[in-house]
């Protein structure tokens, strides 16, 4: 998140660490509306000032919360790893089950729905915490998507960021709505209609006209 930089002594990472962890456990005890920066405080043993020096308020300690518990448990899109060298069917594929599959984890889904609530609460922080936590991997969706493109996997006419809309914004559909169990069920028929809507027309397919 958006931090001043101070002189003086470099931050300690572990302390860093143990507010985070003291942030996530208030958060899931007691919800986004029990979560204080108090609370956090008292729960990771620092003073008040230690915490206000990384976070100005709670909106963005839920951010990094978010990010670092959350996001840690999916695989990015072209980070190098087990995805590297794959095409882009099978990194979207990886990337959006991992995805969906965490997020249906009830401490997961109770820290997106924090960061739901916090992004709601505030509009200054809702712009910082997409710059910092969302757009990073909606970028990252979209680049995939690209070189699918570039690849020949995918259509060179498809709608990159409506897709990538679609995805994200699908699971996060699912979590405010609780559907439930049928999740993981309407996110594999949600991914095979979008990677059968992806890919390229060949003039021999029934049902579609050629293309001059």
């Amino acid at each position: 998140m958006d931090e001043v930089r101070r002189p003086g002594r470099p931050r300690d990472a572990a302390t860093d660490r143990a507010i985070l962890r003291a942030a996530r456990d208030v958060l899931l005890r007691d919800g986004y509306a029990g979560l204080s920066m108090e609370k956090v405080a008292a729960a990771a043993g620092v003073g008040k000032p230690t915490l206000y020096r990384r976070w100005s308020s709670r909106v963005a300690l839920v951010g990094d919360v978010v990010w670092h518990s959350f996001h840690a448990a999916v695989p990015g899109i072209g980070r190098p790893g087990p995805q590297a060298g794959d095409g882009a069917t099978q990194q979207l594929t990886t990337w959006f089950r991992a995805y969906a599959s965490s997020a249906g984890d009830p401490r997961h889904a109770a820290m997106i729905l924090a960061l739901t609530a916090a992004a709601a609460e505030s509009p200054h922080d809702a712009e910082s915490l997409y710059r910092h936590h969302t757009r990073p991997q909606y970028e990252a969706i979209v680049d995939c998507l690209r070189s699918g493109v570039e690849s020949g996997e995918f259509r060179a006419d498809a709608d990159l960021e409506a897709v990538a809309d679609a995805l994200i914004g699908s699971v996060l559909y699912q979590l405010l709505t609780r559907t439930g169990d049928a999740a993981p069920q309407r996110a594999e028929h949600l991914l095979d209609v979008l990677l059968a809507g992806l890919r390229p027309v060949t003039r021999d397919q029934p049902g579609r006209a050629p293309r001059d």
